[in-house]
């Protein structure tokens, strides 16, 4: 009876962590479902964007809390074909997909599961050997220590393995194809351009010289021409990373701003759709086929020749945004785009670029 007792005691105490584990489990799938059917519009307390220059030329704000914004002919024709060109030449590989979060999302289910499950198995196995055996409640402990070890390692290793299961599964939203650009030496080249206008965006403060330019582009990665072909798709995610100090440490942390630049015209699909926003709320609309034809009140961009459109998926601290979930919708006519990701900090190579590189930019 004493051993029940202590078995019944420690099973009231492990109860809220187990039905813990098990909500984390549940909301864990619900997100995941959350990001591929987003229906409704989450609570999102985020402070203040970082700073852009609001006199941008072509610069539209398009959609306020969160702020999102189109710059009407960011890149001329010939940086934006120049763009495609260079990617063309330098081989496209499939867009890589990250599972951003991982490492919060395998801490929070090795602590749950210690505290609960793993625990709770260790003592009820442990239980049944002592009353099998008729020892007492120091074989208990001793036999309930034991279990609990091996448990652990079992559980451990199984959450490793649904993490990966998770990261693998990840790679079928994304069927686009993608390069990185990181030679801006020639003044002719898109990407050069490309970094000197993101430079001036995101300078706020003053006048814009070779100072304020290197402040800026540090904090870039890299440009990142993407291609769609008929059919393909980015499915709904995030730009922002609830673990960036972990996982983002080595490319600056946080990702703060998304600027995208359309290279071509795409008259059919592969718009860029927001899922948690919605059209009647926006400020404007830069096209009017702009809206959704199949009644999705959702706000969705046209691509657009040479205009950029910009969003911030966390605020200027760093804290994740939900509301810029976004997407690319399923190319109808092939789609180009080039991207740049400002960071939290500095962004080394090979992510960013060369200090070397920028200092030949003006």
């Amino acid at each position: 009876m004493k051993n029940l007792a202590v078995l019944l005691v420690f099973t009231l105490v492990s109860l809220p962590s187990v039905i813990s584990f098990i909500h984390l489990d549940y909301g864990q799938n619900q997100r995941q479902h959350h990001v591929m059917h987003s229906t409704t519009m989450p609570t999102a307390i985020v402070g203040p964007r970082v700073p852009i220059n609001e006199e941008f030329p072509g610069l539209k704000k398009i959609y306020s809390n969160p702020d999102i914004f189109v710059i009407e002919n960011f890149l001329d024709d010939s940086y934006c074909q120049d763009l495609i060109d260079k990617a063309s030449a330098k081989k496209l590989e499939r867009s890589p997909v990250a599972y951003a979060g991982w490492t919060e999302d395998f801490k929070d289910l090795v602590e749950l599961s210690s505290k609960g499950p793993i625990a709770w198995i260790a003592l009820l196995s442990s239980y049944f050997q002592v009353k099998d055996s008729g020892g007492g409640q120091v074989d208990l402990v001793v036999h309930a220590l034991q279990n609990y070890a091996i448990v652990f390692v079992v559980a451990t290793m199984l959450i490793g393995g649904f993490t990966y299961s998770r990261a693998e599964g990840l790679k079928s939203l994304r069927t686009s194809t993608s390069t990185t650009l990181d030679d801006v030496s020639d003044p002719s080249y898109g990407a050069r351009e490309f970094v000197r206008q993101a430079a001036k965006l995101f300078h706020s403060d003053g006048q814009f010289d070779s100072t304020s330019f290197m402040q800026e582009a540090t904090l870039f990665e890299a440009p990142t021409v993407i291609r769609y072909e008929p059919d393909q798709i980015l499915a709904p995610h995030y730009d922002a990373n609830r673990s960036a100090e972990t996982e983002d440490a080595n490319r600056g942390g946080q990702t703060l701003a998304t600027l995208l630049v359309y290279l071509n015209d795409v008259e059919r699909g592969g718009l860029t759709r927001f899922g948690m926003l919605s059209s009647s709320a926006a400020i404007e609309h830069t096209d009017e086929d702009s809206m959704n034809s199949d009644g999705d009140d959702k706000l969705v961009i046209q691509p657009k020749r040479g205009d950029a459109l910009l969003f911030f998926p966390a605020d200027r601290n760093g804290q994740f945004d939900p509301r810029t979930e976004h997407e690319g919708m399923p190319a109808v006519d092939e789609k180009w785009i080039a991207r740049i990701w400002k960071h939290t900090r500095r962004v080394p190579a090979p992510f960013g670029l060369s200090e070397s590189s920028l200092c030949d930019i003006d």
